[in-house]
C-alpha cells in the first residue's frame, strides 16, 4: 500500500519508477489544495529559533531585514518579553519546562544540567507523547549536558533526532553529537557553525516535515562570543561572523543610551556603585565587540529565510508555527558593565520574541501585530503545548506543574490574561564564579521593576566569596519615567531609602510570593506551602 509522503525526493522517485501511474496515485494521495484547506491537521508543525545573547537593540530592520519581513511583519512581536534569568542555562531550562528557576532547579550556568529536576519531564518528551517528531539542531543544549551524557553523543530525553554541537564555544573546529555517532567539522568556510546548522535544519524539514507534525528547535551560536580566534577576520574571541559577513557593520557606531558609562552610579548598590568610568580603550573594545556581534547575526537572518523557504517547499507554510527568541541579553557598557549578563537590568532581560501563528491555529482571528503585556520564557512551553494539544506529563509518571501561561489569548486577541501580571527574575550562584551579585530575585511589572540582592561577592583573606547581605540591597525603577534605570528609588541600594508607601509594600509582598510560587490558579492543583504564580 502506497504511503502519502509528499517529499520532493520521494515524488521524483515515484515518477521515475512508475511514470504516469505514479502521478495519478500521488495526486489522489495529496488531494487538492481545497481538500487540504478543508481538513487542516489538528497539530501544527512548530519551529523554534533561539539565538544566544542577542539583545533587543540588535533585533532591527538594519541588522535582520529578512527576519523582520518574514516573522515580525507577518506575526506577533511581544515588546515586553522578559527572561526569567539573564543567563543561558537557567533561561533555556525555563523555556523547556515552563517553570521559574526555583521550580526547575537550574539557578545558574554553574549549576547547569545536573541541577535540573525531573530531567525526563521536559517539552520534547511531552511533544513526543503528543505524536510529534522532535528534532534538536543546535550549537548547544543546556550547559553541562555533554559531560552528563553517557555516551557523550547520546540525545537528551525526548529528542528523536539529535544534531548538537559539544562544548566549548567554537564557531570552527567543533565536534557534533549526531544521534548514534560523532562528527567533526574543521576550519573551512563551509564549516562555519551557522552554515552547518542551517543546512541540517533545512534537511530535517524536507526529510521529516511532511510525514507527521514536528517540533524543530534550532539553537544558534550567534552572537555569543567565541573561545577561539577568527580565521577569516578580526573578531578574535568575539562573536565570529560568517566569512561572507566579515566587516559588514564596520561603519556603525556603538549605541550610546543614557545608561552607557553611566555618569552617576551613587544610586546603585555598593557592589555596583564602585565600578570605574570607562577609558577610551574600554570603549574601543566595546565597539569592536558590538560590530562583530551584528555581523554574526547576518547569517542568523539568512537562516530564518532558508527555513521559511524550506517549509514553503514542503507545502506546510500555513501549517507551521515559527517562534524566534533570544535566551538572554548582554551588556555593552550600560551601567558601566563592560561585558557579561546576569544583572537584572533591561539590557539583559528585555529580549526579542516573535511568534508567527497561521490563522487556522488562532481561530482565524485577525493578526495581533504587537503585544505589550509582560510575558516570559516560562510562557513558551505552555503556549506550544496549547497549540500541540499536549500535556506536561510523562506516560505512567506524574506531570510537571508549569509556572507559565499559554499566550494564545494574546495571539488571538481574545480570552483572559492577567491585566497587571508580575514576572519573576532569579539568579543564585552557590559559590562565587564571576559576577559581583551572587543571588537576587526581582519582580517585573509593566512599568516597574524591583530587585532584592541577598548575597554579593566580597573579598576576605585574599579570596572572593559570596556573603549574605542582611537586609538585602534593593533596587526600584519606574520604567515609564526612567526606562534606562538611571534613578534607583532605593538610593544607594538601601532598604531604608526606599519609598515607604503602598506600592513598596505591594512589591515586597508580591516578590516574596513569586520567589516560592508554583503553578497557575484555576488551571493547576495547589502545591502545599506554595502560592500560585501570577
Amino acid at each position: 500500500m502506497l504511503r502519502c509522503i509528499p517529499t520532493r525526493a520521494q515524488v521524483k522517485h515515484l515518477f521515475g519508477c512508475f511514470g504516469a501511474t505514479a502521478a495519478v496515485v500521488v495526486a489522489t494521495c495529496l488531494g487538492t489544495p481545497a481538500d487540504a484547506a478543508a481538513k487542516p491537521p489538528k497539530q501544527p508543525n512548530i519551529i523554534l529559533i533561539q539565538t544566544d545573547d542577542q539583545t533587543l537593540r540588535q533585533f532591527t530592520d538594519e541588522v535582520m531585514p529578512k527576519t523582520q519581513r518574514l516573522l515580525v511583519d507577518q506575526g506577533t512581536q511581544f515588546t515586553n518579553y522578559f527572561a526569567s534569568s539573564g543567563q543561558c542555562c537557567p533561561s533555556r531550562a525555563s523555556l523547556l519546562t515552563g517553570q521559574y528557576p526555583h521550580s526547575h532547579g537550574i539557578t545558574s550556568n554553574n549549576v547547569g544540567y545536573p541541577g535540573l529536576f525531573h530531567k525526563r519531564s521536559v517539552l520534547p518528551v511531552w511533544l513526543h507523547t503528543a505524536g510529534y517528531r522532535t528534532m534538536h539542531v543546535g550549537a548547544k543544549y543546556l550547559n553541562g549536558y555533554g559531560p552528563y551524557a553517557h555516551p557523550s553523543w547520546r540525545a537528551a530525553p525526548g529528542w528523536d533526532r539529535w544534531f548538537t554541537v559539544k562544548e566549548p564555544t567554537h564557531y570552527y573546529g567543533y565536534e557534533i553529537a549526531a544521534n548514534d555517532h560523532r562528527a567533526y567539522r574543521g576550519r573551512g568556510p563551509n564549516d562555519y557553525i551557522g552554515r552547518v546548522l542551517a543546512a541540517k535544519s533545512e534537511d530535517m524539514i524536507e526529510t521529516y516535515g511532511p510525514r507527521r507534525p514536528y517540533y524543530l528547535q534550532l539553537d544558534l551560536r550567534a552572537p555569543h562570543k567565541a573561545e577561539q580566534d577568527d580565521p577569516y577576520g578580526s573578531c578574535d574571541h568575539q562573536a565570529i561572523p560568517d566569512p561572507r559577513d566579515e566587516g559588514r557593520f564596520d561603519d556603525v557606531a556603538l549605541p550610546n543610551p543614557p545608561s552607557f558609562n553611566e555618569p552617576d552610579m551613587t544610586d546603585k548598590p555598593p557592589f555596583l556603585a564602585s565600578a570605574p568610568i570607562f577609558t577610551s580603550t574600554n570603549t574601543r573594545r566595546l565597539l569592536a565587540k558590538w560590530r562583530c556581534a551584528l555581523a554574526s547575526l547576518s547569517q542568523v537572518d539568512r537562516t530564518v529565510d532558508k527555513l521559511v523557504t524550506a517549509v514553503k517547499r514542503t507545502g506546510e507554510r500555513e501549517r507551521t508555527v515559527f517562534i524566534y527568541v533570544s535566551d538572554n541579553g548582554l551588556f555593552y557598557g550600560e551601567h558601566r558593565i563592560p561585558s557579561g549578563k546576569v544583572f537584572p537590568y533591561e539590557e539583559a532581560l528585555n529580549l526579542p520574541f516573535v511568534m508567527r501563528v497561521p490563522p487556522r491555529y488562532r481561530g482565524d482571528a485577525s493578526r495581533v501585530a504587537q503585544v505589550g503585556k509582560p510575558v516570559s520564557n516560562i510562557d513558551i512551553a505552555p503556549t506550544i503545548l496549547d497549540l500541540a494539544g499536549g500535556r506536561p506529563c510523562r506516560p505512567g509518571h506524574g506531570c510537571r506543574t508549569m509556572d507559565g501561561r499559554s499566550l494564545m489569548p494574546l495571539l488571538s486577541g481574545s480570552g483572559d490574561f492577567p491585566a497587571d501580571r508580575g514576572l519573576l527574575t532569579q539568579y543564585r550562584e552557590p559559590n562565587y564564579q564571576r559576577y559581583s551579585t551572587c543571588e537576587f530575585a526581582g519582580i517585573r511589572l509593566r512599568d516597574e521593576v524591583y530587585i532584592e540582592h541577598y548575597r554579593v561577592a566580597k573579598q576576605a583573606n585574599g579570596k572572593v566569596k559570596c556573603d549574605e547581605v542582611t537586609p538585602p540591597y534593593v533596587e526600584l525603577y519606574n520604567l515609564s519615567s526612567d526606562p534606562f534605570q538611571l534613578d534607583n528609588q532605593c538610593r544607594g541600594g538601601l532598604r531604608a531609602n526606599c519609598r515607604q508607601d503602598e506600592l513598596q509594600a505591594e512589591l515586597d509582598r508580591r516578590l516574596a510570593q513569586l520567589r516560592r510560587c508554583h503553578g497557575v490558579e484555576g488551571r493547576d492543583r495547589k502545591t502545599p506551602h506554595h502560592p500560585f504564580c501570577e
